[in-house]
C-alpha cells in the first residue's frame, strides 16, 4: 500500500479562465485539476472562505475523486478584497459543513484560516473557538476542526484552545534558508511535546508572496522538499501541503510545479505503509 498523505490548498473554478484569490491575472487550473496532476488524495478546499454560498453540493461533486476534503470557514470583507472590515461568520459555516458531511462523506473537516495573527481571526476568544467547535460536531461528531498556524507564532498561544481543536496547518511564510536548516525540526518537535495529540500538516509555497511575489526560488524549494520529507517519515508531522493551483498552470511556475510532483510521486511510490 502506497503513503499518501499529500494536500493541495486552492480554490475550484466556476469559469475557464478565472479569477482566483491570491492569484493575479487569470489562471485555468481549478482544484481538482491540480489534485489530479500531483496525484494528490487531499485537499483544503477554500471557496467557503470568502462566500456564505460554499461550499455548495455542486462543487463538491467536482472534488468527489478526494479521499479527504477540508473546506474553509467563512470571513468576508466587507470593504472589498484586501481591505478588511470582516464580518466572520465560523459558526454558520461550521454548521452547514457539517450538514454538507451527511452527503458527502470524503468532507472530514474545517479550517479556520490565519489563526491569531493579524486579519480577521486575531482576537477570538477561546469561547468563541468553542462555539465553532460545538456547531461543527453537532452537525457530524466525526469532523475536525484544524488551525492554521505561522512560524513567527508561538505554541504557547495555542494552549488555551487546546481542548477545541483537533490538528494545525504549520506554515513559514519568511521562506529563509535559516529557519528550515537550524529552526524548522525545533519548531516541529515543541509543538508535538505540547500538543502530542493533534494532527499537523506541513505548508509549503510555490509562490513567494512577501519578498519578491514571484515564483519560489528552487533552491529554497528543494531545501524545504527535503526538509519536510525527513519530518514526515519520521512520524512528527502527519501530511504535507502545497499552496495553491492557481499558479500551476503558469509557465512562470512549471519548474516549480514539476519538481514538487516528481517529489512527491518518488516519495508516495517509494514508502510502503503495513496494513
Amino acid at each position: 500500500m502506497k503513503a499518501n498523505k499529500m494536500w493541495l490548498w486552492g480554490y475550484t473554478l466556476d469559469q475557464i479562465p478565472g479569477k482566483m484569490p491570491f492569484v493575479e491575472g487569470e489562471t485555468f487550473c481549478s482544484l481538482e485539476t491540480g489534485a489530479e496532476y500531483l496525484g494528490c488524495d487531499n485537499v483544503f478546499w477554500m471557496n467557503s472562505l470568502h462566500s456564505q454560498e460554499e461550499p455548495s453540493p455542486e462543487n463538491c461533486r467536482r472534488l468527489k475523486n478526494c479521499r479527504q476534503i477540508c473546506c474553509g470557514l467563512t470571513h468576508l470583507e466587507t470593504r472589498g478584497f484586501g481591505r478588511g472590515g470582516w464580518e466572520l461568520h465560523y459558526v454558520e459555516s461550521a454548521r452547514k459543513t457539517g450538514r454538507l458531511s451527511r452527503e458527502f462523506s470524503n468532507i472530514t473537516g474545517v479550517m479556520l484560516d490565519d489563526f491569531h495573527v493579524a486579519g480577521p481571526s486575531q482576537d477570538i476568544t477561546p469561547g468563541e473557538l468553542a462555539a465553532i467547535r460545538d456547531a461543527l460536531k453537532s452537525e457530524n461528531p466525526a469532523l475536525e476542526l484544524n488551525l492554521v498556524m505561522y512560524r513567527r507564532q508561538t505554541v504557547e498561544e495555542y494552549v488555551p484552545y487546546a481542548e477545541y481543536f483537533d490538528g494545525i496547518s504549520f506554515w513559514d511564510d519568511s521562506s529563509e534558508p535559516y529557519f528550515w536548516n537550524t529552526l524548522y525540526r525545533d519548531k516541529i518537535a515543541q509543538f508535538r511535546w505540547k500538543f502530542p495529540e493533534k494532527k499537523i500538516i506541513q505548508g509549503q509555497f510555490i509562490h513567494d508572496f512577501w519578498h519578491n511575489n514571484k515564483p519560489m526560488p528552487m533552491d529554497i524549494l528543494e531545501l524545504q522538499c527535503d526538509v519536510i520529507a525527513d519530518q514526515l517519515e519520521h512520524g512528527n508531522i502527519d501530511g504535507w501541503a502545497v499552496i495553491q493551483n492557481g499558479f500551476f498552470c503558469r509557465r512562470s511556475h512549471r519548474r516549480q510545479v514539476e519538481y514538487l510532483r516528481n517529489f512527491w510521486q518518488w516519495y508516495n511510490e517509494t514508502h510502503t505503509v503495513l496494513r
